[in-house]
């Protein structure tokens, strides 16, 4: 039977508290990765464009956007489980009507019905935010978005498993597989997820007024909305590479639904691999601006690879760069984000981060399909470069010079030695 009991608690280890939320969050994202590797081909297969096929993922992700916070909303008011069960059967019912499709308009629509109810991460967020404090709420969040990137590098790796081996058909397994994997994170949800004891309200950071206070607030603090702007224009490449990749490799190598899942595969390994043992040193070596200096130079030089990448080692080159280049971007903005912006603030700004995010997937898709459709395969990687290129040098040159707040680990050792005047004053005493 399922269990109604609110979760009361608090006091229990942070993992035990939220790691139901963690295997159903990474159960469902298992899911929608299946659906990566197969869904060009097939959408393909009904006489689609590589516009329309792209089209399609910016219709999801425009959903997504529209009504994240109607259901964000409705979770503050009627509980986190139920509405996160509810997306969690859409994304079941999308993925089927997707694999039943008869037409290319019956693709469209169960893709956006998926977007409609695409509001299950925006709710595991607030589900954190209910059952966390302020001092160990980061340190949950970096569990669920680790439980999130662990079941995008499955995802894909099961999708392309069990593609059939034909390109021109990949057949429809993969969205049924896809279903059945989020009817397991429905069925969990169900049985033992417990329901938080209170909620806080995402209202102020949600609602339309709200978002306007929070980009009011960040465009008047220029050190925190240049990595944010720099993470859209870098977001604007990457779903745009996401959105079209399939078809590149495909009509350059050949490939099919089996190989783009692997290879996609490969690319989320590399991505954990470098944020789990590299971001560290790399933070201490060259600090947050290195890194996302690092991390753009990298990804501009994957990008540019990929036009000419007429071999197979070559694409695994470029895959690696373009991994690497955002396994350094996403933790450096984040990072600066949050350490310039001001206590008490952060929920707003982060909002904006959000949004801008959004909006990216929302374009980048749309752009770079067109840009394949009318200018050739090549066309939305060199447009990428550019893109890439540009937020590097703008970057550059807005952050140069700028001063930053000391970081956690600076701020512990001042607060375990005093102030600073008195750690050198200190120092002047030893050398004397």
């Amino acid at each position: 039977m399922a269990d109604k009991t609110p979760d009361t608690q608090a006091d229990k280890p942070l993992f035990r508290r939220l790691w139901v939320l963690c295997l159903i969050v990474f159960i469902d994202m298992v899911g929608f990765g299946v659906i990566i590797p197969s869904q060009p081909f097939w959408t393909k297969s009904f006489g689609a464009t590589a516009f329309e096929i792209a089209l399609i993922m910016s219709v999801y992700a425009g959903c997504q956007f529209v009504f994240a916070f109607p259901l964000g909303w409705l979770s503050d008011r009627v509980g986190r489980k139920p509405i996160l069960i509810l997306s969690l059967c859409g994304s079941v019912i999308s993925f089927t009507l997707v694999g039943l499709a008869e037409s290319l308009l019956m693709i469209v629509l169960a893709r956006a019905l998926g977007g409609v109810m695409g509001a299950n991460i925006a709710v595991a967020y607030a589900y954190v935010a209910d059952v966390t404090s302020g001092e160990e709420r980061a340190r949950a969040m970096g569990l669920l978005g680790a439980s999130i990137g662990a079941g995008f590098v499955l995802g894909p790796f099961i999708g392309g498993a069990v593609a059939g081996p034909d390109p021109a058909n990949p057949g429809q397994i993969g969205f049924f597989v896809g279903a059945a994997i989020s009817a397991v994170a429905v069925v969990a949800a169900l049985l033992i997820l417990k329901e938080p004891a209170s909620h806080r309200s995402n209202a102020e950071t949600g609602s339309f007024r709200g978002r306007l206070r929070g980009f009011a607030l960040t465009l008047s603090i220029p050190v925190v909305l240049i990595p944010i702007a720099v993470a859209g224009l870098a977001g604007l490449a990457m779903t745009g590479l996401e959105a079209t990749y399939a078809l590149w490799v495909n009509e350059v190598h050949g490939w099919g639904a089996r190989e783009t899942g692997l290879f996609f595969g490969y690319i989320g390994v590399l991505l954990v691999v470098v944020q789990a043992s590299l971001i560290g040193p790399a933070t201490r070596l060259i600090g947050e601006r290195g890194m996302l200096y690092l991390g753009l130079a990298f990804a501009t030089a994957g990008m540019a690879l990929v036009a000419v990448s007429d071999t197979v080692l070559l694409v695994f080159v470029n895959g690696a760069l373009i991994a690497f280049g955002y396994g350094f971007v996403d933790p450096a903005v984040s990072s600066l984000v949050t350490r310039n912006t001001p206590a008490g603030r952060q929920g707003a700004v982060m909002g904006v981060a959000q949004s801008v995010a959004s909006l990216a997937r929302i374009a980048g898709p749309a752009i770079a399909g067109l840009l394949f459709y009318k200018l050739g395969h090549n066309a939305p990687y060199v447009a990428g470069a550019m893109i890439l290129a540009a937020a590097l040098a703008f970057a550059a040159w807005r952050l140069a010079g700028v001063e930053m707040p000391p970081s956690p680990r600076a701020r512990a050792r001042d607060a375990q030695s005093g102030t600073p005047a008195e750690a050198q004053a200190r120092a002047r005493g030893r050398q004397r």
